[in-house]
């Protein structure tokens, strides 16, 4: 996107039809955070698995 493009208002909102054309592409940026903040957390509770629970043993 060109940001000397001035296809909205003169208040600089977009017209519709850019609204439509960014909508249509999808939210990628927020799949993307969303994946990383699994992979973090997934990350994070395999290696809590592996470094207090497993070392601990067996508790009776």
């Amino acid at each position: 996107m060109d940001p000397n493009d001035h296809s909205g208002d003169h208040h600089g909102n977009a017209s519709d039809d850019e609204v439509e054309r960014i909508v249509a592409q999808g939210p990628n940026g927020a799949i993307a955070v969303a994946g990383v903040a699994a992979v973090v957390v997934l990350a994070i509770w395999i290696g809590f698995y592996f470094l207090v629970f497993l070392p601990r043993g067996v508790i009776h």
